[in-house]
């Protein structure tokens, strides 16, 4: 097989169906499989509410990945170099899926995730434009990262009940999910307040940045005290989760306005209250 520099694939077979690519995130770089003809590209059994099924696409809808991915390395580079030169290393294929149930008309709800078997690929609906497709890539090889990391060193020894508040998700988490998600979070907060300082942007994409910002960074400064607090974690896992805690502290320097950060927070004291009216009363309490 030979991937091409644009968006197909070929071989020499006759009965051979195209594989569509998407050019490489860098000059020259190594095409993308946008791989929707895997009949094994999702995992079969029920999926998460959340998220869409695998999607074949059509012309139309290369067309609109095409489109999101072309700027992608530009949005990318915004937060920094190495937000490119990251995922040139980690992504090796994209796997559509489809927009979300209950997805509003404006096309902006998407899903996306990474699976720990599949190192490498990333499964995401259409991207809405390339800020959006960039903030996936962050958000989803981050987890990538860590779930390889996790894979060489033993950060905790946490038990897998599910008893933190994530201000992510309406569920409790389990410890490492919760450090999964942090750790995305804070990658997301951290590109958004590089975009937000050093990229020259109109009025309304910055002030989507730092809204993008104060959200993450308020998510994550919720979710800190426990990672931090965890008498499970290894020598490792403790210099590793302080390391995060220090990067939390350092975004302070350069905080967002004052409107974004009131607002984020008060999103945050909403998602927490909602989340123990639910599930308080429910969960196994600390032992002594």
């Amino acid at each position: 097989m030979h991937l091409e520099s644009g968006l197909g694939a070929w071989s020499g077979a006759l009965a051979w169906t195209p594989l569509h690519a998407l050019p490489g995130l860098e000059p020259h770089g190594a095409a993308v499989p946008l791989e929707d003809l895997d009949p094994y590209g999702a995992a079969p059994g029920p999926r998460h509410r959340a998220f869409g099924g695998p999607a074949t696409l059509d012309d139309a809808d290369r067309k609109r990945w095409l489109q999101a991915w072309s700027g992608t390395a530009a949005a990318l580079r915004t937060g920094g170099e190495h937000r490119v030169a990251g995922a040139v290393a980690l992504l090796r294929c994209l796997v559509p899926l489809e927009r979300p149930p209950g997805a509003g008309a404006d096309g902006r709800d998407s899903c996306s995730a990474t699976r720990h078997e599949a190192f490498g690929a990333l499964l995401a609906s259409t991207p809405h434009d390339a800020v959006a497709f960039a903030e996936t890539l962050v958000h989803e090889l981050h987890h990538a990262q860590l779930a390889a990391l996790s894979d060489a060193v033993t950060l905790h020894h946490a038990p897998p009940e599910a008893r933190y508040f994530a201000p992510w998700k309406t569920e409790p988490r389990p410890y490492d999910a919760l450090l999964q998600g942090a750790y995305a979070h804070l990658a997301v907060a951290h590109y958004f307040q590089r975009r937000a300082l050093t990229a020259p942007l109109p009025a309304p994409d910055r002030a989507y940045a730092w809204s993008r910002h104060a959200r993450y960074r308020a998510q994550v400064g919720a979710a800190l005290p426990a990672l931090v607090g965890s008498p499970d974690l290894t020598v490792r896992g403790r210099l590793f989760v302080d390391e995060m805690a220090a990067a939390f502290e350092r975004m302070a320097e350069h905080p967002a306005p004052r409107a974004h950060t009131a607002r984020a927070q008060a999103y945050v004291r909403a998602a927490r209250a909602l989340w123990t009216q639910r599930h308080a009363s429910a969960l196994p309490r600390p032992k002594d």
